[in-house]
């Protein structure tokens, strides 16, 4: 099935050999990250994560993502000091794809991938130092060792210096989003239009992964809930068959060169209720009030305000503790809209707003749709193709 989504030829950092750039300036990721560090006090920076390392290194590295023993490690120090340890099998591809020129690599079955860490640490004249470090994810096993190699450091969590320091996006990454997300949407647009009484709910999934596939984004995940199963917030996708007036939650997180998409659109078979339609339209217009505040300058709580306000106004009561959140190299990032993030926000961060309200046992409602925040306002990334303003019709 064709797809006019124009995202079928990836496009992709070229590929350079270390020689080719030994002498370029530092990557603005490495030179953002060393500067955030230095602001903080930290004397290094070390990311262990799949979504951080990726972040920092510009590429995945392939079994960082399948291989639990396998360790990736980037490390920054200092005014200039910089390394990517791998595993060994991963060296060449480090060496070509990474923005590090200084790769070190591991025996998996002979070295201590933590040893290589602390060596690089006292190489960088950190042993003494302050180490912010991803301790939320590191083994303990690896944290004992390093400890025990650097009893003089103090480590730090660098969980928030990294969601800050990803949340503001550059040009190029908000253009892979939009990319995405364009594809996202166009596929839910083609899935929903095809959508009959009698198929499974497994069905609808197969033309969505089939449209996914043929746009460019593999590594992605999704979601079909139809009748009850469309009230389970985070539901499976099962065999059940659909139904004539079923509300059918569909979501689908996309990902293309190493970023995320997240839309979800809720249909009905058939014509929606009185009831189903009076509930749709009270969270649609909590969500429009919050539209109209997007802009640099608001902070965070302020929307998620606006958004309760709005629905316990018309007598619904939201079932998530947050409207929407950031999106990038991952699915949820920050900014968390919620009460508990003072965060402002700024031009070119990326987010989805998604009201949702389940009632348990019977149905679920949900839309989420992706942003961007302009000099003078914002822009909708998704929403477009596929208005789901009202509760989309289908079968």
């Amino acid at each position: 099935m064709a797809l006019s989504s124009g995202i079928s030829d990836p496009e992709t950092e070229p590929v350079l050999s270390k020689e080719a750039r030994l002498g370029e300036v530092e990557h603005q990721t490495l030179a953002l990250l060393r500067e955030r560090a230095r602001e903080e006090g930290f004397d290094a920076l070390v990311a262990l994560s799949q979504d951080n390392v990726t972040y920092t290194a510009g590429f995945l590295v392939p079994s960082h993502a399948t291989n639990r023993f396998r360790r990736t490690i980037t490390v920054i120090a200092g005014d200039r000091f910089a390394c990517q340890i791998v595993v060994s099998v991963e060296e060449k591809q480090a060496i070509a794809r990474s923005r590090f020129t200084d790769i070190r690599s591991y025996d998996q079955f002979n070295d201590n991938p933590a040893d290589m860490l602390a060596d690089a640490l006292i190489e960088a004249g950190c042993e003494n130092g302050k180490i912010a470090i991803e301790l939320d994810f590191m083994p303990a096993i690896d944290f004992i060792q390093l400890k025990k190699r650097l009893p003089n450091a103090e480590f730090v969590e660098c969980k928030e210096l990294y969601f800050r320091a990803r949340m503001i996006k550059t040009d190029e990454e908000v253009r892979i989003i939009r990319k995405i997300g364009l594809l996202t949407e166009r596929v839910m647009y083609d899935t929903l239009s095809e959508i009959r009484v009698g198929m499974t709910e497994l069905d609808v999934a197969r033309r969505l992964v089939d449209r996914m596939i043929e746009g460019g984004s593999v590594n992605f995940k999704y979601r079909v809930g139809s009748g009850i199963n469309s009230s389970i917030t985070n539901c499976g996708t099962t065999n059940k068959k659909i139904e004539a007036g079923d509300i059918i939650r569909v979501e689908v997180l996309g990902d293309y060169d190493n970023y995320r998409s997240n839309v979800t659109r809720t249909c009905v078979v058939g014509k929606p209720t009185d009831r189903q339609k009076e509930i749709w339209d009270k969270l649609i217009r909590a969500r429009e009030i919050c539209k109209t505040m997007l802009r640099p300058g608001v902070r965070v709580p302020e929307l998620y305000r606006a958004f309760v306000a709005s629905c316990r106004g018309s007598g619904i009561e939201p079932t998530l503790k947050f409207l929407g959140h950031g999106i990038g190299q991952t699915i949820h990032e920050e900014p968390y809209i919620t009460e508990t993030r003072n965060i402002v926000l700024e031009p070119n961060i990326t987010f989805t707003m998604e009201p949702l309200y389940m009632i348990p046992g019977e149905m679920g409602f949900h839309v989420e749709d992706m942003y961007v925040i302009t000099r003078d306002g914002f822009d909708a990334i998704t929403g477009n193709i596929s208005d789901n303003s009202e509760l989309i019709e289908v079968g």
